[in-house]
């Protein structure tokens, strides 16, 4: 059984935090017409969710982790699973290992979103955490890279701390997409883990609970 993330991401209009079950969510959730699903036949239930979770369900690591990132409207931004490497197409990897040569594959995800689905691949390099996120025609999309407390810009900390406060300092990493950058900052208080999206001038951009729940689908024949 997959233990998801769900992370529930607030809109400028309502930005007060809520517990979300996993069914209402999903019901609500859909990608859009690019990454839309085959119409199946309907069946008992609360509504039907996008078919790419029951297929990325099949595609992850039976022990792995899917998240899934919603706003809060609804409207199902990204869904990612921890996948084997062998799952990895030749041309993402070597774009993946042409990009970080001194680096060590450690692990693999895959991605869906509005923009269209990419792999990422994840490295560790000289002790420190690296992803490459690359699209199907192995171009790098993005990079994430583990940053050090001293590393980390002063002011990025600052403005997550004031909008989690009284909270522990988890990670942080520098996300570069093109000539554009922002800061993932994971911060903790009473036990739940929150991610705050940082621009470089300390703007918070938004910010998100990671809620654990559970996936359950029947096993194909």
């Amino acid at each position: 059984m997959l233990l998801p993330i769900l992370r529930l991401v607030p809109s400028p209009a309502r930005t007060a935090d809520a517990w979300v079950r996993l069914v209402g969510l999903l019901a609500a959730g859909a990608l859009t017409a690019s990454c839309a699903g085959v119409a199946r036949p309907n069946s008992p239930g609360l509504g039907r969710v996008p078919i790419q979770i029951v297929e990325l369900y099949d595609l992850a690591a039976p022990d792995g982790v899917m998240e899934l990132e919603i706003d809060r409207d609804g409207n199902l931004r990204e869904i990612e699973a921890d996948v084997s490497v062998l799952e990895l197409p030749a041309v993402v990897a070597d774009a993946a290992l042409r990009h970080l040569p001194a680096g060590r594959v450690v692990g693999a995800e895959r991605e869906l979103t509005s923009k269209g689905p990419a792999w990422e691949v994840k490295f560790d390099v000289e002790g420190r955490g690296w992803e490459v996120v690359v699209d199907e025609q192995g171009r790098i999309i993005e990079t994430e890279q583990s940053l050090s407390l001293r590393e980390a810009p002063a002011v990025v900390l600052a403005s997550a701390e004031r909008a989690i406060p009284d909270a522990l300092l988890l990670s942080v990493e520098l996300i570069r997409r093109g000539d554009e950058s922002e800061y993932h900052v994971k911060r903790e208080r009473l036990g739940v883990s929150y991610k705050i999206v940082v621009a470089p001038d300390g703007r918070v951009l938004r910010r998100v609970r990671e809620a654990r729940a559970e996936i359950e689908i029947p096993l194909r024949d």
